[in-house]
């Protein structure tokens, strides 16, 4: 070799790595990455990690929303064996926090894994537990004490239907399910029937609802129908404008009637009938149509 050449690397000669690229050779060059220049070049935007998790302060305003909900189950909890129309109403409380929470995280773009379990604790409470405890209160408990009361097994039944609808529900949104429909009632349902015949039995003076036969069948349905397969209409997804404005027509038309100190409880409990027809009807359909 010649004095004063440069040795030729055995590969050919060497390109200074790009600070724009981080090390990396572009794809016209054909020339390999130079794993020192990537080790030289490692930068703190280059080994950062993206988070998909929206920030805190984001997730706290719909999480507002569902503690709210919460409250409103505390509060009719309290209420029940006193006040069962109040608590009535504040389980409706809790149902409008519940249809607008997922809504608002949409809105301050907060949806997060944390808001879904934190919403599935809030249905327990609100929609599990404190409609429960509403009917046994109102209906099944005993003037006397006599000792353990076998209608508290309707309650519990409740309580454990919608235990399972919730856990089947997360699971199937984990695995990737279409949520264009419901498998079985919703939790929100059962507690909003059972809430309503309450209502309707003060609204429109029906006392045989009061009788423990009627509302422990009405729990043990609503047990039923949540661990079931029966497909009912997403309130979530809707096939139409129209169907979505006549949807929360309804539920506006009912809140209405309350805040005028109407009917409106017997009012929603007709609607929650015509919703839990149509879904036994259209499982009714598929059934022929598949036996054909």
């Amino acid at each position: 070799m010649p004095p004063g050449a440069r040795a030729r690397h055995p590969n050919g000669p060497q390109r200074r790595p790009n600070a724009r690229s981080g090390g990396r050779e572009t794809a016209q060059s054909g020339v390999g990455p130079n794993p020192c220049a990537v080790v030289l070049d490692e930068s703190p935007a280059v080994t950062a990690t993206t988070t998909t998790e929206p920030s805190p302060w984001r997730i706290a305003v719909p999480s507002t929303v569902t503690l709210t909900g919460i409250w409103c189950g505390l509060l009719s909890i309290a209420w029940a064996p006193y006040r069962p129309y109040d608590a009535c109403l504040a389980l409706i409380g809790a149902a409008l926090c519940d249809m607008i929470d997922g809504r608002v995280a949409r809105l301050v773009g907060a949806r997060s894994k944390f808001g879904a379990e934190l919403d599935s604790l809030a249905d327990i409470v609100s929609f599990g537990l404190a409609p429960a405890w509403l009917a046994y209160h109102w209906s099944l408990a005993p003037v006397t004490d006599r000792g353990f009361d076998p209608w508290l097994w309707m309650a519990f039944a409740f309580v454990a239907g919608g235990a399972i609808r919730l856990a089947r529900f997360g699971a199937k949104l984990e695995g990737g399910g279409a949520t264009d429909e419901f498998e079985g009632m919703p939790i929100p349902v059962a507690a909003m029937l059972i809430v309503t015949l309450v209502m309707a039995s003060h609204e429109v003076d029906l006392p045989q609802l009061r009788e423990p036969m009627v509302m422990g069948t009405a729990l043990g349905m609503c047990s039923v129908l949540m661990v079931s397969r029966l497909p009912l209409p997403s309130y979530k997804r809707f096939p139409s404008r129209t169907a979505q404005i006549v949807f929360y027509g309804l539920i506006a038309g009912g809140l209405l009637m309350l805040f005028l100190r109407r009917p409106g409880g017997t009012v929603l409990l007709g609607f929650i009938g015509i919703y839990l027809g149509r879904g036994v009807i259209r499982w009714i359909v598929r059934s022929l149509g598949g036996a054909r």
